[in-house]
């Protein structure tokens, strides 16, 4: 990959990213939030994109992000009101700059004229103030103004700069609007350039203030043979005078490179503005000396002649990469794969720490003391480099609750309902491969909520209700898990409807009686669903199924819950992380499981525990006024046991909503962690059974799925004491 295509992808990259950040400005500013901080960041997140674009050559994109730009600055300077309908047309256009950036990526074009009809309400709603500034006028052409070199004037626009055309312009006097203004000294740095800015867009602006007078300094430009691509040699002084040249207005035209670049900024008079000085080799080639292709071939770097030494390269002087780092770049780009790679590594020297650790008996522990030491440091730093290689993989969730608000507004058009979305917990962080896998889910449950609960604003005015229905999207860290929940305060799910289809269907047999909980998690059946008719929202009985399997895969639950005529709740329990699992080692018949330790509420031993039986035959355990129900891991997997009762354990856990269930094992180990393995990648998916994971032994150990047992052995009894 060539450096070009670096920067491109760097570009792509950042576009994400702002084009993320216009989605969670809108949806604050639907909510009434349209402060002058958020048009301004609005207004930057196009102005990046455009002026990246336009380093690139990608002219349709840059075509529709000015007319765009110049509606949102009509905007901030207060020209144009953000009713609802201009908010409406901004989101619309959000969509048009995603797909002409999506366009240039892949390498295509869109039809011609695409996003003309937004360009054209652009310029209706700007026309009004007589500023009929085209995109031919300003952006694509240099701005004019003219550009001394040395004692002579030279037009700014290169494309008539060559020695024979210059003579022309040698007695032109520079532009002089005025004796005072501002004094801009403007020196970028090679990362401003690595961002894909281009200093000539900035340039460009500050033209769009008043006149603009600009001496390049190119003192620091090196001959060919030693120049670096990379490197950054040119910088300009540049004065500003105009009426609307203010302090604060230069500032922002250069905030959004902040950090890139040395900027300095200060009243002045138009003769302080110095000339430039050449290099010699280029100073003549105004001086009727050689011409340029007799200069370029002059300044080509000759190579050394047999024998001849080469001269080595000066290091850094000391300190510079130190101040490089402190002023520079202070976040990096990784691919996925190798933070991948990193976390399987931190896996595997997580096993074989506790390899290591369970090879000490008690003899060698007391005899090797300091043996025991390093391996407690060693422990120690293991698990502080997994924490810090789980944090770069972390995100927060808003990156997948801000497509939300969009989603949320398409469903209530189509189904002719007014809701609301409200979100908590957005910065929730998360693994990114769960993150990843969260985006289907959420809009198949949204939508269900949407299609099925939301009831339409005249009927929730008859039944008391505000004529707007809520949908609360929540995230919050529980233990070792990320609780995701998709709340309405619709009309709750139709049991007897649900049943009804169920029955019609073979999913729940003629005779068979479900409780409340099992009647609602009949949704999640592949193929059910109780619309009447097939739309493009639902009735193909396929969308809470991929709900279910989708969260499955990534070890996670999920859970519904309804109240009639007051809303549903939908829950998803996730893992925070898929690669190392905090658990509690166990034996059964034997062989070694693990139960995860954040489902662990307590652990017993069963001469202690106090058992009782139902009338059905099925065990239950009395803790604290509640009955829990009782599952004997031996009798689950049909594994013998030959430890006696007494001296077994109950290990209590915590399951979905709170539900708690009892799991009987023989002995306990201890806690340690763990490095999941997929068993459903490995061999195959079985019911009960989270995944398997590698021990320091060397052998292998099933992980215990608490809520997967909990759902195949029933609900839990619960009764007062």
């Amino acid at each position: 990959m060539s450096d070009l295509d670096d920067f491109k992808a760097t570009y792509f990259d950042e576009c994400s990213e702002l084009l993320l950040e216009l989605e969670e400005q809108f949806a604050a500013i639907e909510a009434g939030d349209s402060t002058s901080d958020r048009l301004n960041a609005v207004f930057r997140a196009i102005h990046s994109i455009k002026g990246g674009g336009g380093a690139f050559g990608f002219s349709a994109l840059v075509g529709f992000a000015h007319a765009y730009e110049t509606l949102l600055d009509h905007v901030r300077d207060g020209k144009v009101d953000l009713t609802e309908p201009v908010v409406a047309l901004c989101i619309r256009a959000n969509d048009l700059v995603a797909d002409f950036v999506k366009a240039a990526k892949d390498g295509v074009t869109l039809a011609e004229g695409y996003g003309s009809d937004e360009k054209a309400q652009f310029d209706v709603l700007t026309a009004a103030e007589g500023e009929e500034e085209t995109l031919e006028e300003f952006d694509l052409d240099f701005v004019p103004v003219m550009v001394q070199v040395g004692p002579k004037t030279l037009p700014a626009d290169p494309s008539t700069f060559t020695p024979d055309a210059a003579a022309d312009h040698f007695d032109v006097a520079p532009l002089s609007p005025s004796d005072l203004g501002w004094l801009v000294r403007f020196v970028p740095q090679p990362e401003l350039y690595a961002r894909a800015n281009d200093p000539l867009l900035l340039i460009r602006e500050l033209g769009r203030l008043g006149a603009v007078e600009i001496r390049a300094r190119v003192d620091d430009v090196p001959l060919l043979g030693d120049f670096e691509g990379m490197a950054s040699y040119c910088a300009w002084d540049i004065f500003v005078s105009g009426d609307k040249v203010t302090r604060a207005a230069i500032e922002e035209i250069f905030e959004f490179v902040e950090g890139l670049c040395e900027l300095d900024l200060r009243e002045a008079s138009r003769h302080e503005l110095g000339p430039l000085t050449l290099p010699p080799q280029a100073a003549e080639v105004f001086d009727d000396g050689p011409s340029l292709a007799d200069l370029a071939a002059e300044i080509k770097p000759k190579a050394p002649t047999a024998g001849q030494a080469v001269e080595p390269v000066a290091p850094p002087p000391e300190g510079a990469a130190e101040g490089d780092r402190r002023n520079g770049i202070h976040s990096i780009r990784v691919d996925l794969d190798k933070i991948d790679r990193v976390v399987n590594m931190v896996g595997e020297l997580v096993i074989t720490q506790s390899m290591l650790t369970q090879q000490m008996d008690e003899s060698l522990r007391a005899q090797y003391q300091e043996l025991v030491r390093g391996l407690e440091v060693l422990a120690q730093t293991t698990r502080g480099l997994q924490d810090s290689v789980m944090s770069i993989r972390a995100q927060p969730v808003k990156t997948v609750f801000s497509r939300m608000p969009r989603l949320v507004r398409e469903l209530a058009v189509k189904t002719g309902k007014k809701i609301r979305l409200e979100t908590v917990g957005e910065n929730t962080e998360i693994d990114k491969t769960i993150i990843e896998q969260l985006s289907d889910p959420l809009t198949h449950m949204i939508r269900n909520s949407a299609d099925h609960g939301i009831e339409g604003p005249e009927k929730r005015l008859g039944l008391g209700k505000s004529d707007t229905g809520v949908i609360r999207l929540s995230a919050e860290q529980s233990g070792g898990n990320i609780i995701i929940a998709v709340e309405d305060d619709g009309g709750g799910i139709n049991r007897d409807r649900v049943l009804q289809v169920a029955r019609e269907r073979g999913v729940v047999g003629a005779d068979q009686q479900l409780t409340d909980d099992q009647t609602d998690q009949l949704i999640f059946a592949p193929g059910f669903s109780t619309a009447s008719e097939v739309s493009d929202l639902s009735g193909r009985g396929v969308g809470m199924d991929v709900v279910l399997s989708n969260i499955k895969k990534i070890g996670g639950s999920v859970q519904v819950k309804s109240w009639p005529g007051k809303g549903t709740r939908m829950t998803l329990r996730l893992p925070l992380t898929l690669a190392v699992l905090d658990v509690m080692l166990v034996t059964v018949a034997g062989s070694p499981y693990v139960i995860p330790l954040s489902t662990i509420v307590e652990t017993m031993q069963c001469m202690r525990a106090n058992f009782s039986r139902m009338p059905t035959g099925g065990q239950v355990l009395k803790v604290r006024g509640e009955y829990v129900q009782v599952v004997d891991l031996a009798q689950r997997f049909a594994m013998p046991t030959s430890v006696d009762d007494a001296s077994r354990f109950v290990v209590l856990c915590e399951a979905e909503g709170g539900q708690k269930i009892a799991l009987v094992v023989d002995g306990i180990i201890g806690q340690q962690q763990v490095v999941i393995k997929s068993l459903e990648e490995n061999f195959q998916s079985i019911e009960g059974i989270a995944g398997g994971t590698i021990l320091g032994d060397g052998n292998v150990a099933l992980i215990v799925d608490v809520q997967g047992i909990k759902v195949s052995s029933g609900l839990a009894h619960k009764s007062a004491a």
